[in-house]
């Protein structure tokens, strides 16, 4: 016992000691002195947004190119109290043929195999359709990706809110399957990695329409499709379809405005389709699971699956040619 104490003091010794000896060290250390300034300028900066500029993990300002794809989307009907206020107040909802107090949802998935500019990667949609001064657009309330790439050209570029999440579409004959699950920052689950999300399920059925849509006498389709997929009207030269949406872009402040954004703005974005067969969706079924952190089932509840589309075929979109429809911030 005496042999523990006198380590115990010796030991407390030693390690008072350090601490002066440290101490003295700091005190005697020489002021900080410059040995040149930084030579990047602000200007390449900005002509080089993407973070971080030297390295950029999505490619600047570049067209995207989307081949061979597999799109599936599901529309239900949900409150319309709660579709509101997930929707910025300059949108309009599209009111439902016969069911008040309700409006319209999606759910997509999209396998996308080729892409020069991201590399392949799967996302999963949640959508809303609106209008914004009379004109269809699908509002993007909440949107998952596989890959940092797409992740960070979608939030940038576009304001999409997207997450990071394991995304699984397969399809068996003329069944397609689709799912989403993420990791969980705040608890852990029966798998330590996953949690479910949501899932979908649709047979494809008869071809609604092809692309390039045909020159003259393009169809309108029927209800629900009409609000998933409205057509436009024939100008006498076979057209691409176009499929918009809206994303809010949002970019916190910094110190005291932390708490606010700095950038809030609505951003339009023009699909352009310019090949693909699209399918109606039979027996379709989706499910959405309550999450404390991706609160999806409890913000739109899955009131009545409306119907479902199958799409296949190629895409693509400019950054340079979407549209800033309103900035919050602008005085």
């Amino acid at each position: 016992m005496k042999k523990q104490r006198n380590m115990i003091v010796i030991l407390t010794v030693i390690f008072g000691l350090s601490l002066v000896m440290a101490g003295l060290t700091f005190a005697q250390t020489p002021a900080l002195k410059s040995s040149g300034k930084g030579a990047l300028k602000a200007s390449v900066v900005n002509q080089h947004p993407i973070m971080p500029w030297w390295m950029p993990v999505t490619p600047e300002s570049q067209a995207y190119y989307y081949r061979n794809i597999d799109m599936v989307a599901v529309a239900f009907a949900t409150d319309q109290d709660k579709a509101a206020a997930l929707v910025p107040e300059d949108l309009d909802l599209i009111a439902l043929p016969g069911m008040p107090g309700q409006s319209a949802a999606n759910l997509i998935f999209a396998k996308y195999r080729e892409n020069d500019q991201t590399g392949p990667y799967m996302e999963a949609i949640v959508t809303i359709p609106v209008l914004f001064k009379g004109m269809p657009y699908l509002y993007v309330a909440a949107i998952y990706v596989d890959s940092d790439s797409a992740l960070t050209a979608g939030r940038e570029f576009g304001g999409y809110p997207k997450k990071i999440a394991k995304i699984t579409m397969y399809n068996y004959g003329n069944l397609f399957l689709s799912r989403i699950c993420r990791g969980t920052m705040q608890e852990k689950t029966a798998d330590p990695q996953f949690y479910d999300l949501a899932s979908s399920k649709v047979t494809r059925g008869g071809r609604l329409f092809s692309v390039p849509l045909p020159a003259k006498d393009i169809k309108q389709l029927p209800f629900p499709y009409n609000m998933l997929l409205p057509l436009p009207k024939a100008n006498g030269k076979p057209q691409p379809y176009v499929l918009p949406t809206i994303g809010l872009r949002t970019i916190p402040g910094v110190g005291k405005a932390a708490k606010q954004a700095e950038v809030q703005q609505l951003i339009g974005t023009p699909w352009i389709i310019t090949k693909a067969q699209v399918y109606a969706g039979l027996d379709p079924s989706i499910d959405i699971i309550p999450s404390k952190e991706d609160p999806i089932a409890q913000k739109l509840p899955i009131n009545m699956v409306l119907g479902a589309f199958i799409l296949r075929g190629d895409m693509h979109t400019d950054p340079t040619q979407w549209l800033l429809l309103k900035d919050y911030k602008k005085k």
